[in-house]
């Protein structure tokens, strides 16, 4: 099974380069220490700018001594397996099936950091479809990325709030990403509506900005739901590598800081290291405007000023936000009861991972030239 996982459902980079001059003053130390981290998503679309290009364009984990390997994953439950499977140490991952379901089977899994903060996985249509809310999706067809997706949860959850049986009333269907999936909702009409999220939705109406429009359903239960995805390790790992995920996380929270900043020069940054990921066909201002569009789709979702749950420090996650969308869970299924909130995360490295100067890579950002 791990084999197979490795060779059909993640793709290695070679992440160890990084930026050419330091950010800030200090030195770094002689020997940088390595740590695997999965990335739950097939590319390295540029809604993953934080996680997989900015980091390293801007030395932020090589001015901790921190040499990072990525590794990609069709899926959280794919990605937490190659944690489980001790073939990476880390892994970004939807909190439902790639930290509570595991958990659920006896993993000693936590998550220590939370990545996107707001509910970024809900059904879209296209803009002049008829289906206007959740409940108009019964009988429908809902594309998905993948079956291991964490974001079917999430969407059975909103469907059932909304009176549906998330069960029988929709039929999900494997569709991918980009043009396949645009192609699956306007061109064969395989699909009713997608099931995916915001940076996704992004680089599908990127296939063609003037002619595919999304439309977001969205619902009063959507909008309390915050605890969604996390760096996530084995409770050993956290206790062994401590220092190590405080750097992650600290460049993590550099890299938001950043791109929040200036998208554009976010946009910039990731297709000098992915530039399959920039749009063919259009110049390259339309190409980077593309860009900003989807790391925009993404960091808006990241934000920490905004939270029902006051908070004022990176990756914090409140008590409250894990019961309720755990509970959540608990209540359509999908994660067994036995699971504990507080069983499932640790704040225990936050404080460590705030300190920096966010004025200066603030600055930093709006100096960027590239």
């Amino acid at each position: 099974m791990t084999d197979r996982i490795s060779r059909r459902s993640v793709l290695v980079v070679g992440a160890s380069a990084a930026a050419t001059s330091m950010v800030f003053p200090g030195t770094v130390r002689a020997q940088a220490k390595k740590l695997t981290v999965v990335v739950s998503s097939a590319t390295a679309e540029a809604g993953t700018a934080t996680q997989t290009s900015i980091p390293f364009e801007m030395g932020f984990w090589k001015q901790e001594g921190l040499d990072v390997e990525l590794k990609f994953a069709r899926g959280s439950a794919l990605g937490a397996q190659l944690v489980l499977t001790n073939q990476a140490e880390v892994v970004h991952a939807g909190t439902s099936v790639g930290l509570m379901a595991p958990v659920a089977k006896g993993a000693k899994l936590k998550a220590f950091y939370n990545m996107i903060t707001q509910n970024f996985q809900m059904p879209a249509v296209p803009a002049d479809s008829p289906i206007k809310s959740l409940a108009d999706l019964k009988g429908k067809k809902l594309g998905v990325i993948g079956q291991a997706t964490a974001t079917i949860p999430i969407v059975k959850a909103v469907l059932a709030d909304a009176g549906l049986n998330p069960d029988t009333d929709v039929t999900f269907i494997d569709v991918g990403y980009g043009a396949q999936a645009a192609a699956a909702l306007w061109v064969t009409k395989q699909v009713d509506a997608l099931a995916m999220y915001d940076s996704v939705y992004a680089a599908i109406e990127n296939v063609q900005p003037d002619k595919y429009k999304l439309r977001i359903l969205r619902s009063p239960l959507s909008d309390k739901i915050s605890f969604q995805t996390a760096l996530i390790a084995n409770s050993e790992t956290i206790a062994s590598k401590r220092d190590l995920l405080v750097a992650l996380g600290r460049g993590h929270a550099k890299a938001t800081v950043f791109a929040l900043e200036n998208p554009d020069a976010a946009a910039r940054i990731h297709f000098k290291r992915y530039p399959e990921q920039k749009q063919n066909g259009v110049d390259d201002a339309t190409a980077i405007a593309l860009g900003r569009n989807a790391v925009l789709a993404r960091i808006t979702n990241m934000r920490i000023d905004n939270m029902a749950v006051k908070r004022d420090k990176w990756g914090y996650m409140d008590k409250i936000d894990v019961e309720t969308y755990l509970s959540m869970l608990q209540k359509i299924g999908d994660i067994d009861k036995s699971v504990q909130a507080g069983a499932i995360y640790t704040n225990e490295l936050i404080d460590e991972m705030n300190r920096f100067d966010a004025a200066a890579v603030r600055k930093l950002a709006r100096d960027y030239k590239g």
